[in-house]
């Protein structure tokens, strides 16, 4: 049978439980029964040396912004993890097609283990259960697969995402406001548990009204021209959320998408975008301690590998406000993140 995914609340119906900052996340704990699900079956797949084969650390590819910290924080827990040895590598372009053929020779190489960072859930899935059947542990950061037979998962929360971009945007106006809503939710499912938590948690702000809402699909430019059609047409629009940063990519910090008078609210403040930060293109930009992901990730992994029971099911890394007046630390943060990398690998 399966484990449930459980959050874990206080009593009384409070807040998920979560770690203070430093600390290791928002867990999600394991029931202690046979775990045999794609990510780490070691009834169905007896541990063999724990020196044979190697763990792969597959990142979406070495032009994602992400992937310099989940390689470092990877790499960094070699010496944690025992005696399998961890490769780090990544496509040299974010692709699903060459992410694909990468696990491929991985795995002819003797990979036994792989935390992989999702591009597509759905057309990796059917891959990452041929490993599982075969017998490698399997572990997904960033985004879930979803399914009955889901791998451990080590990511964000998608819910509390949503909901720091409603309190943050309800902060930023001071309570109350008229708002618009880029989203991609007939695209991306992933990212309709964000929206969904997003507007059932601006329900606590009555003064914040939503006048339009649009799907730019994932794409960058669209989100950018539907923003630019929506401010003509609503020029004394005080604030914008993009459930995803695509308003941003591209775009010269320089370069104003919108008026001063008018905030943006979303997520994932990568080294690409921390120039808007400073320059007041986008107010808040939510983000998270991504070291963790990989660091758990790992962990997880070799834990499959040795025949014992991981954990948890799924690890969230706890989300939180950037703004610019955070921006100075919280680059000293990524900085150190990036640079927690082993003398090998590629």
């Amino acid at each position: 049978m399966l484990f449930p995914t459980q959050r874990l609340r206080l009593p009384g119906g409070g807040c998920p439980l979560r770690r203070r900052r430093g600390g290791t996340g928002v867990l999600v704990t394991v029931a202690a029964t046979l775990l045999t699900t794609i990510a780490c079956s070691p009834s169905s797949n007896p541990p063999t040396d724990p020196k044979e084969g190697f763990i792969a650390v597959v990142g979406a590819g070495q032009d994602d912004p992400l992937w310099p910290v989940l390689r470092g924080s990877a790499l960094r827990h070699q010496g944690v993890i025992g005696e399998i040895p961890l490769r780090a590598e990544a496509p040299p372009m974010v692709s699903s097609h060459a992410q694909s053929q990468l696990i491929r020779k991985l795995r002819g190489e003797g990979m036994r283990g792989l935390c992989i960072q999702v591009i597509d859930p759905k057309a990796i899935a059917p891959q990452l259960k041929r490993l599982a059947n075969e017998g490698t542990a399997v572990v997904t950061m960033m985004h879930p697969v979803q399914g009955p037979d889901s791998p451990v998962h080590c990511g964000v929360d998608q819910v509390l995402v949503g909901r720091a971009l409603a309190d943050s945007i309800a902060e930023t106006l001071g309570g109350k406001g008229t708002i618009a809503v880029v989203h991609a939710n007939a695209r991306m499912d992933y990212l309709r548990e964000r929206y969904d938590a997003f507007r059932a948690r601006l329900e606590r702000y009555p003064r914040i009204v939503v006048l339009r809402e649009f799907d730019c699909g994932g794409n960058a430019q669209r989100a950018q021209e539907m923003m630019r059609r929506c401010m003509k047409r609503f020029p004394r629009l005080n604030g914008w959320v993009a459930l995803d940063n695509w308003p941003l990519r591209g775009l010269d910090p320089q370069e104003r998408l919108l008026p001063s008078s008018c905030k943006l609210v979303t997520t994932d403040p990568n080294p690409q975008l921390w120039d808007h930060l400073s320059a007041g293109t986008c107010w808040v930009m939510i983000a998270a301690d991504y070291d963790q992901i990989a660091e758990q990730a790992v962990l997880q992994c070799a834990t499959a590998l040795e025949g014992r029971i991981p954990r948890w099911r799924t690890f969230f890394a706890e989300p939180r406000p950037i703004r610019a007046a955070d921006l100075f630390a919280y680059k000293t943060e990524w900085m150190h993140w990036c640079a927690r990398q082993a003398p090998f690998g590629p």
